[in-house]
């Protein structure tokens, strides 16, 4: 029987999918290489956030394609899958509606400090903190928005509920219906929120730096809802620091899962949280049964539905 290697906590929706198919599907951590070299004979996989190398793949010779759980691939060798002939597919849009609600979560959680609202209940230090910085609201501001995918467009379509002025910075022009494309320059000097959606990408590395924080207004706010590779982290934590900017909003980091000791967790204009914008049940659901139907149709010898590489 086809076996199909999944993580643990898989939504139950595509385990069902898969089975139903007349696939074997076993589960493990995904933590640590093992966990994928331990099971030789599969011929795919869902994947979370480890690193899938071209090493981990020749350990599984018969390993035909790797499903993407989310939006972003850069954990995957793709060069390396593709020489081998692997099929490698991501689930663009299924989580659309997750990540853009976390957004504007991260927007309002940052920007009118609430963390430390919740802790000067038992912390006068965070109740002296919170009282020096009012936050600003999310009203009537301007936001740039970076990356205007299926994310970045959902983003913009809420903040109409703000009645909010949207810039985007993106490598195509789009239609903008509460705002206009903007540059990088554009959208540092002058938007209240600025928020990215980018992927990690060579050309993304550190495109949020020190001279972007010096050019944003001294209230801004820092969401990050992309990849954390984006972010210069040490220039963050300086500008967050000396009040270059006001406070950050940040579901991912530099290097995940995040360490207790990362200096961003203990300022107190940071909200930090542990990369998880696309977990509700819906998005599980419909990620999950995305990243099946891709498997489904590589191990039927059709075209998958949404590859990312040269052999899908």
């Amino acid at each position: 029987m086809t076996k199909v290697l999944v993580f643990d906590g898989v939504s139950q929706v595509a385990v069902q999918t898969l089975q139903d198919a007349g696939l074997e599907v076993v589960s493990s951590p995904q933590h640590q290489d093992r966990d994928f070299t331990d099971y030789p004979d599969i011929e795919a996989m869902i994947l979370m956030m480890h690193p899938i190398t071209a090493e981990i793949m020749d350990q599984l010779p018969n390993l035909k394609v790797i499903a993407r759980f989310g939006v972003g691939y850069d954990n995957v060798d793709v060069q390396a899958a593709s020489e081998r002939g692997i099929v490698v597919t991501n689930t663009p849009g299924a989580n659309a509606t997750a990540v853009a609600e976390t957004a504007i979560t991260l927007m309002l959680m940052a920007g009118r400090f609430f963390a430390s609202r919740q802790a000067q209940i038992t912390d006068p230090l965070a109740k002296n903190y919170a009282q020096a910085h009012p936050g600003i609201q999310l009203s009537d501001k301007t936001v740039g928005i970076l990356g205007f995918g299926h994310i970045g467009q959902k983003i913009a379509h809420m903040l109409t509920g703000f009645n909010a002025k949207v810039l985007v910075y993106a490598r195509h022009d789009y239609p903008v219906v509460n705002g206009h494309m903007a540059n990088l320059d554009e959208i540092f000097t002058t938007a209240d929120y600025v928020v990215s959606a980018l992927p990690g990408t060579a050309a993304t590395q550190n495109l949020i730096d020190q001279a972007a924080f010096k050019k944003m207004k001294s209230t801004a706010v820092l969401v990050n809802v992309g990849r954390g590779s984006v972010v210069d982290e040490p220039a963050l934590i300086q500008a967050l620091k000396t009040g270059e900017i006001s406070s950050a909003g940040l579901d991912v980091v530099a290097q995940e899962p995040i360490r207790a000791d990362n200096e961003l967790l203990s300022l107190p204009n940071a909200f930090v949280l542990p990369h998880v914008a696309s977990v509700s049940q819906e998005a599980l659901d419909e990620v999950g049964t995305l990243a099946a139907q891709n498997i489904l149709q590589v191990l039927a010898g059709k075209t998958a539905l949404n590859p990312v590489n040269e052999k899908g």
